[in-house]
């Protein structure tokens, strides 16, 4: 329980348990993180703890925001006793939820300076809508059909975001501008048109309230892997690309689309299907290559979709959502370059635009999905609020078998295709021609740099990913080596420990992923002060003791 929300419970004495513009995705050389090559075949010199600086490489943090607050039944509902009175009230609380909802974003939203609420709140944060969660519902005795609920919500944004905000003297509190809603906009929901770009500067004193909202960092995951090895398991990591429609004059998606044919190419060494990107189609095939997967070859095909590949007279663009769906129920890794938004039932997946074809993220829970280990990438505006928690509910789908990348602020159309073929180039990175896995928190990095600094790429379902490499052979641990190559798999290094004694260590990103008697330390290149990568060494900081 957060230290805020003790103090709610204190306070109330309440028990839990109880009842985008034209360069923006919005509807409306390599380098390596160590390993063989990346240096030479020199050791690597062990950093002690508290020596490294502490530096993660995604830009945002994920926060806890904890508030009271209350709802009037309608007249009619007030008629209503027993369970049936609760089911009313329960009802009301949900539906105010996505008035909260609206109001968070409306306030810690980024703006343009096209929008008519420009210089309100603007914190490039945005609400991950379906973690709004009631605590507690409960009727005032002396104001029947009044129900007070302390609420939790989770929201996503820059690392600095406490800085930021005007928060009270206790440090942990803002004050949220709300319209006093009355409950027939709260249960039909008009408020979203009748407040949309929302100002309270704009409305008389006596139309607005507020509500105290507490707000915390919440602990974040650490580092870890992708599940690598479930990808290469059967000995193909297969990947789906879909670029969605654009309705910009420019055509941003099929640029995108062909810069992505010339790159996988060019960047990513993989041979195309056709010669040339007016050739491509739904069924031509994948780009194709090989890796070498600590000596086991892999196949890579990846499969490239766009909005102009499928129309069918009386059926439209049908083909691409039916491409998607498969894309869904049976690739390792599902890339949607496109345009995205807050909605979770009318944004989602834009297949194309004018005629606009789309597949709600809500819809996301229905679609026919694998049991095996999938990665899904939502590069469009605000993907955090909804799309990582709508494949989340489909029932096939566990933080176990599942990671989303998804953007907290507005994505920029013309960053698409670096981003896409540099995650891949990620993915299948290469050292000397053997794959060097990469952990998340370097994939990252990559994607939040540039341009891209203030989208606030991020990753959900981490809780279960591995944090030690796929290639690790804890049987080597500490055994004598006087260079890399004699430490098993690309990112397994030798480890100066002392003056006189280099012992092999095992790639990992948290303590979590070692064996017992080891801890993930960072080391450095000889001779270098550069943190370049962790492996697992012996806690004692000795081998042999």
């Amino acid at each position: 329980m957060l230290a805020a929300s003790l103090r709610w419970f204190s306070r109330f004495g309440l028990m839990a348990g109880a009842l985008c513009a034209s360069t923006v995705a919005c509807s409306s050389a390599d380098t390596t993180p160590g390993g063989s090559g990346s240096t030479g075949d020199a050791p690597y010199d062990y950093v002690p703890p508290g020596k490294a600086d502490d530096y993660r490489s995604t830009t945002g943090q994920e926060y806890a925001l904890l508030a009271i607050d209350s709802v009037t039944l309608s007249d009619a509902d007030q008629q209503l006793s027993g369970a049936e009175r609760a089911a009313a009230a329960e009802e009301l609380v949900k539906l105010k939820f996505k008035a909260l909802s609206f109001f968070i974003y409306e306030y810690m939203a980024s703006k343009e300076h096209e929008d008519s609420n420009y210089g309100y709140g603007g914190f490039r944060t945005t609400v991950r809508q379906q973690t709004f969660e009631s605590l507690d519902i409960s009727e005032r005795s002396n104001e029947p059909g009044t129900y007070d609920f302390l609420f939790s919500a989770e929201v996503g944004g820059p690392k600095d975001l406490l800085k930021q905000l005007p928060l009270e003297a206790n440090g942990i509190t803002f004050k949220l501008a709300l319209p006093i809603l009355t409950t027939a906009e709260i249960e039909s929901g008009s408020y979203s048109s009748k407040y949309s770009h929302f100002d309270p500067s704009k409305y008389d004193a006596s139309q607005i309230s507020y509500l105290d909202v507490d707000i915390e960092p919440k602990p974040m995951e650490p580092d870890a892997y992708p599940d690598y090895a479930s990808w290469f398991a059967d000995g193909v990591l297969d990947v789906a690309i879909h670029v969605g429609g654009d309705y910009n004059a420019a055509r941003y998606d099929l640029q995108t689309a062909k810069d992505i044919f010339a790159r996988l190419q060019s960047d990513l060494h993989l041979t195309a299907p056709v010669q040339s990107f007016e050739e491509l189609k739904l069924d031509s095939g994948p780009f194709t290559g090989t890796l070498d997967a600590n000596g086991t070859p892999v196949k890579l095909e990846v499969y490239l979709l766009h909005p102009d590949m499928a129309q069918e007279p009386g059926v439209g663009y049908q083909g691409l959502i039916d491409a998607y769906k498969a894309s869904a129920s049976t690739r390792d890794i599902v890339i949607y370059d496109g345009h995205a938004g807050y909605d979770a039932s009318y944004s989602g997946v834009v297949v194309h635009y004018n005629p606009r074809w789309a597949i709600p993220a809500d819809d996301f829970a229905t679609l026919d999905m694998p049991d095996k280990y999938q990665l899904f990438f939502f590069n469009g505006c605000k993907t955090y609020t909804t799309y990582a928690d709508s494949l989340y509910a489909n029932p096939k789908k566990t933080t176990a078998n599942l990671d989303v990348i998804t953007t907290v602020n507005f994505s920029w159309l013309s960053e698409m295709t670096r981003i896409t073929t540099d995650l891949l180039g990620g993915f299948t990175r290469r050292v000397s021609d053997t794959h060097v896995p990469v952990s998340y928190d370097h994939l990252l990095a990559d994607m939040n740099k540039g341009r891209s600094w203030d989208v606030i790429y991020g990753v959900h379902g981490l809780s279960d990913n591995p944090r030690i490499s796929p290639y690790a052979d804890v049987g080597t641990l500490c055994g004598a080596c006087s260079g890399n190559s004699q430490c098993p798999g690309a990112d397994n290094l030798c480890v100066k420990i002392s003056p006189t004694n280099s012992v092999c260590g095992v790639a990992c990103t948290d303590d979590s992923g070692c064996p017992d008697g080891y801890k993930c330390r960072s080391v450095a290149a000889s001779g270098s002060s550069l943190i370049s990568a962790a492996q697992c060494m012996p806690a004692a900081q000795a081998c042999g003791g």
